[in-house]
């Protein structure tokens, strides 16, 4: 858990001081008249810890000419007189705006039926960060892939050059892309940069277990590992099929022994829903699962669970409690034996953030060569064009345990496999915003990777006023350069890869912007006059061994370019994973 400032970083910011004042001239000027560029009605605390407030004093940005997309279940469900006081009091754009900030929020698409107004807190940490950008809403509701993948699409028809989201969707499947993900592929090859919030489905062990302190949000194998059931098992499971039906359990112990359970323990009630993925294609599968399990909650008697949909990879189950004390449940992945069954890779999944405390333990919570524990993302965070976010809260700087975690590989709907080692970049957490999240009262703190997400979000809008033409390759590759693995402290054990659960570090906005931004004017010598008497023909002159005979202005050219050539070359440095 470390938090000190490398000394590298140290020399960055040294050397950004120095080239500031000739990177800012370069830039476009913001175009607010009203207020100094500085008005800030309220504490934004993300914008100071991810070095926004520093690029907007030093490099003049502010977001100004950027338009930000956002999708969330709602915006304005509160109705007008929330969005109005949240713009009188400056936390939101729009006319009556405190610092001159007139454009308001626009809701493009289909208005959302219902929601918590996730999407106006959203909106709010956009604003704080980069005042400047123009806000567009969209709704992904109901939240489901069809239904993202519109929202998506409506957005960059509007004219979105950034979207950032926070939904988790309800049909999401494990190893495939999706609607969501082609979209996010359309959007990004249009020229947008798609940022979203990594999940929140996160656990960490609870204390009293084997497991304490480890990431425990999921488990899978790379691949189905046969064995024979328990025999009270394999007879639950054959009476729910047809005659003549044969099953086998998946191992989970990657060891030499055998296991066909896997004991987990909720902390109490009401429990946690639970998922089975597998790895096979919807609509072209050969295998048939079922998840069966066995607790005092069911009295001893196994509880079979089936695929609801034979041509989707997927069994919803839970794990449940009795009281609110811990209960602890064995659970069994049973195949159905057939000449065409296969042993897909295989994946139990916790994705409930209501109860995101709930699971206090796992039985096997070790990663292997085959088997990773701690794995949550799903769905379209993990898609390779999106820029997936973990959460730093800005009370103390600790990463937050329920950030959903990597690594996930991608199987079917891309060219080949790819994996997605975990949310590429960190953002800002538990941060205060005009109300709390699902009800009209305020004010509230937003916390998760759902408040993350658009800090970072914002970062992006000043670096895309910094460089209106820079891609979202060239964008997401800056963000990631430049992000700061040390600037705070993780609650999971050391020797796991930090890339798993923070990606390259928390995002740093003068840095980033610094790395897009167009090369700074080179100052233009004035030759000095000339003091020395015409030289005659002959050899030409020479200067002095030392070099001191060189012209001035040279020099100061010389040593400015090395100085901005020092700063760029050290932020954009990457610290690999051990």
């Amino acid at each position: 858990m470390r938090r000190s400032v490398p000394s590298r970083a140290r020399a960055a910011s040294a050397a950004l001081l120095v080239v500031a004042p000739l990177i800012a001239a370069a830039l476009p000027a913001a175009a607010h008249a009203t207020a100094p560029a500085d008005c800030r009605p309220l504490p934004v605390p993300a914008a100071d810890l991810l070095h926004a407030t520093a690029a907007t004093e030093l490099l003049g940005v502010d977001g100004t000419g950027v338009t930000v997309g956002i999708i969330s279940d709602s915006f304005d469900h509160a109705g007008a007189d929330a969005v109005s006081s949240d713009i009188a009091a400056g936390w939101l754009p729009g006319p009556g705006n405190p610092c001159g900030w007139t454009t308001p929020v626009t809701v493009v698409g289909t208005p959302a039926p219902s929601g918590s107004d996730e999407g106006r807190a959203m909106a709010q940490v956009v604003h704080g960060v980069a005042p400047g950008a123009e806000i567009l809403f969209a709704t992904a509701n109901p939240e489901t892939n069809a239904a993202m993948a519109a929202a998506i699409d409506t957005l960059r028809e509007n004219g979105a050059d950034i979207i950032v989201d926070d939904l988790g969707l309800s049909d999401d499947l494990y190893y495939a892309r999706q609607e969501a993900g082609e979209a996010i592929q359309r959007s990004v090859d249009a020229g947008v940069l798609y940022v979203t919030a990594a999940g929140n489905y996160g656990r960490v062990g609870a204390a009293g277990y084997p497991s304490a302190g480890s990431p425990i949000a999921g488990w899978k194998s790379e691949a189905y590992r046969p064995m024979p059931c328990p025999a009270d098992v394999e007879a639950a499971a054959v009476a729910t099929e047809p005659p003549g039906t044969s099953v086998d359990c998946m191992d989970f112990d990657p060891s030499e022994a055998a296991d066909a359970t896997m004991e987990i323990t909720v902390a109490g009630s009401p429990g946690s829903p639970m998922q089975l993925h597998w790895a096979e294609a919807a609509g072209d599968m050969n295998t048939a699962f079922a998840v069966v399990q066995r607790s005092a909650a069911l009295g001893d008697t196994p509880r079979v669970t089936w695929a609801p949909d034979a041509q989707r990879p997927v069994v919803p189950s839970g794990v449940g409690s009795v009281d609110a004390g811990p209960t602890a449940t064995d659970v069994s992945i049973v195949r159905r034996t057939s000449p065409s069954a296969g042993t897909p890779a295989v994946a139990l999944l916790f994705p409930a953030l209501e109860s995101f405390l709930s699971i206090a333990a796992l039985e096997y919570f070790t990663s292997t060569a085959t088997d990773t524990v701690g794995a949550s993302m799903i769905g379209h965070p993990t898609d390779p064009a999106a820029l997936p976010v973990a959460a730093v809260d800005a009370t103390d700087l600790t990463l937050g345990f329920y950030g959903s975690a990597g690594p996930v590989t991608t199987f079917f709907g891309l060219p080949e496999p790819t994996t997605t080692t975990g949310p590429l970049v960190a953002g800002i957490d538990t941060v205060p915003i005009s109300f709390v999240i699902g009800q009209t009262t305020g004010p509230g703190t937003f916390s998760g990777t759902s408040a993350a997400a658009p800090s970072v979000a914002a970062v992006a809008a000043l670096m895309k006023q910094a460089a209106p033409h820079a891609d979202p390759a060239r964008l997401r590759a800056a963000l990631v350069d430049t992000a700061r693995p040390d600037a705070f402290s993780s609650p999971w054990p050391a020797d796991l890869p930090a890339e798993r659960f923070s990606g390259a570090g928390l995002v740093d906005a003068l840095a980033a912007v610094t790395a897009v931004a167009p090369p700074a004017p080179v100052p233009t010598p004035t030759p000095a006059p000339s003091t020395s008497a015409p030289v005659a023909d002959g050899p030409p002159a020479r200067l002095a061994e030392s070099g001191t005979a060189a012209d001035a202005g040279v020099v100061t050219a010389g040593v400015v370019l090395t100085a901005l050539g020092l700063g760029i070359l050290v932020l954009r440095r990457r610290r690999l994973p051990s």
